[in-house]
């Protein structure tokens, strides 16, 4: 009998004030999650087939809804369809600074 994993084991840690400073590099100009990503880790590759509480991009995504008012950002679109860095169709979210 299998049972069921109800809570994650591990957490990975990221950095708020990088998060930030990627933000602030776009000069106000409207960006998605993919893009901060893309500056974050080197790429954006889409998790074919992973369930959006294992996925690292889904997440990343939490992480910046989470923390929208430390990072005076807000989520203007979500779901946008875009393709990774390998060309693989996926969404992302789209955000904007607060002025």
């Amino acid at each position: 009998m299998s049972k069921e994993i109800t809570a994650l084991d591990e957490r990975i840690e990221v950095s708020l004030s990088r998060i930030e400073a990627i933000i602030n590099s776009f000069r106000g100009n409207t960006f998605t999650t993919a893009d901060v990503l893309r500056q974050y880790s080197g790429g954006f590759y889409s998790n074919i087939d992973t369930p959006a509480v294992y996925s690292f991009n889904a997440q990343f995504g939490k992480i910046l809804k989470r923390n929208e008012s430390v990072l005076n950002i807000s989520e203007v679109n979500s779901g946008v369809k875009i393709n990774d860095d390998n060309g693989h169709p996926t969404t992302t979210s789209e955000w904007k600074p607060n002025t």
